[in-house]
């Protein structure tokens, strides 16, 4: 159970379904960085957000569940 705040929203956003969009990805080679958009569902609302700069070891990956990891290092940053 994790609980996030961003700036661009006047809300605490506490366990949410997160659910990733494989289709947004964006790579940045130089950096060994992606983009990736996701959206964060609770009862009440979504939010979408776009989380930049998230580290990876390599460019390559295989399957949701390795986006789904990298989805939850880039949302880490966000916790409170």
């Amino acid at each position: 159970m994790a609980t996030y705040k961003f700036e661009q929203f006047n809300a605490e956003i506490t366990n949410p379904t997160i659910t990733v969009h494989p289709s947004n990805i964006k790579v940045d080679a130089i950096n060994n960085t992606i983009s990736l958009s996701v959206t964060l569902e609770v009862f009440d609302a979504k939010f979408g957000v776009l989380l930049e700069g998230v580290p990876v070891d390599k460019l390559n990956w295989e399957g949701e569940t390795n986006l789904m990891e990298r989805a939850l290092q880039g949302l880490s940053q966000y916790e409170i």
